[in-house]
């Protein structure tokens, strides 16, 4: 992977592709099951999306700059266990204190973001590259 301008457009379209699929399920929300509740987790579930993805790449831009694979297992290692922590947490009280406030099962669709935003980065990379074209 190489590390500078590529890498930072990847981040920016991996995290297009999250707000997208994010804006979408809102979108469908409002049609299928308009709750306030719905679209506060759906929100929620993007914003946990951002973050755990953000911190990803972090992560690994930091990595990238070592060559030894010990050095970058025990640097990956740890962050990686925090983060399903966090979200093992924010799930967890969602469901025992706020789920009057954010529902469960939104959190995890909005969550799922950060999976259709891997799947869009390849269709956003060819938007954005058509778009530079016609500059």
């Amino acid at each position: 992977m190489a590390v500078g301008s590529e890498s930072k457009e990847l981040v920016h379209e991996v995290s297009a592709g999250i707000i997208l699929f994010g804006a979408a399920a809102m979108l469908a929300s409002l049609i299928l099951y308009p709750e306030r509740a719905v679209f506060a987790g759906l929100f929620l579930g993007m914003v946990l999306a951002l973050a755990m993805f953000l911190s990803m790449a972090a992560m690994l831009y930091g990595s990238v700059k070592k060559e030894d694979p010990a050095a970058i297992r025990k640097r990956c290692l740890p962050g990686s266990v925090v983060r399903y922590v966090i979200l093992f947490a924010v799930l967890t009280a969602v469901m025992v204190r706020f789920s009057g406030w954010f529902h469960p099962v939104a959190v995890v669709i909005g969550f799922l973001g950060l999976k259709a935003g891997t799947l869009f980065q390849p269709a956003i990379h060819k938007l954005a590259v058509r778009r530079k074209k016609y500059r």
